[in-house]
């Protein structure tokens, strides 16, 4: 089946005058972990008012009672909705584990499970998702996300030769 896909120079035209219009409209850039911060903040107070003594869980209720009122969780949403609607539209909507066949889904399950918990460690530590720190940061110049996209790029091409056969099938010995 053919994949559809847009060519790259237009759809990063379209997500850079997304990314300037939403610091035009918004006064800030992209960015999607905290829209999970909020709801972890929100599920805590639900479940115990006392958390709201915590500086950190308490920040996402300044504006109000109910950290969901932002509109970065409008944007995740919308993110989720426009994905589903262009796999749609596209041909390509299908729920199956994107793995090699030779690799098992368990073990597809468990290292994206692991690589999730890294990458939201590493999201809470650094204070920001990589939209925000590749997207945002570097659309500001700011020299931390530099570093970090840089630091990004260098790891996935060091590492990607060890996580390769997840993803690609092996040729079989005899030149298939």
């Amino acid at each position: 089946m053919e994949k559809n896909y847009w060519n790259p120079y237009f759809g990063g035209v379209v997500l850079g005058t997304m990314l300037f219009l939403t610091f035009v409209i918004a006064s800030q850039g992209f960015g999607a972990s905290g829209t999970f911060s909020r709801l972890t903040a929100q599920f805590l107070v639900e479940s115990d008012k006392s958390w709201l003594s915590n500086t950190y869980v308490a920040s996402y209720f300044r504006h109000g009672d109910n950290a969901l009122l932002n509109w970065t969780v409008l944007e995740t949403v919308g993110i989720l909705i426009g994905g589903f609607v262009s796999a749609l539209l596209a041909g390509r909507l299908m729920i199956r584990p994107d793995k090699a066949s030779s690799y098992s889904i368990g073990k597809r399950f468990l290292w994206a499970f692991i690589g999730g918990m890294i990458i939201a460690f590493a999201t809470r530590l650094t204070r920001g998702c990589t939209s925000g720190q590749g997207l945002d940061g570097m659309a500001t110049f700011s020299v931390g996300a530099w570093i970090f996209m840089f630091a990004t790029f260098a790891a996935a091409l060091i590492f990607s030769p060890l996580f390769r056969r997840q993803w690609v099938e092996e040729e079989k010995e005899g030149g298939e």
